[in-house]
């Protein structure tokens, strides 16, 4: 019985080394879909012609989505009224 105590606490800093390993590559894999996520949604800003209408959409932009989040609850909440 004390054997099996001694080896377990023996192998207890293998087993931690190993779930830090797993914890940290899910980590990493999470954030490099984040990271890609951004890419994918601030590539078009970058695509706009005009330096004017880039600095207002990145000044505005959470007035600009706060605004569309609103239009669509105005949208949903008159849709269900009518049916």
């Amino acid at each position: 019985m004390g054997k099996i105590i001694l080896t377990a606490l023996m192998k207890l800093p293998l087993m931690f080394k190993g779930f830090s390993v797993a914890f940290v590559s899910m980590f990493e894999a999470m954030a490099r879909s984040i990271d890609d996520i951004g890419y994918h949604l601030l590539h078009p800003f970058r695509t706009i012609r005009f330096q004017e209408v880039r600095d207002f959409i990145s000044e505005n932009s959470v007035t600009i989505s706060l605004i569309i989040i609103f239009i669509i609850l105005v949208y949903v909440n008159f849709s269900r009224r009518i049916n």
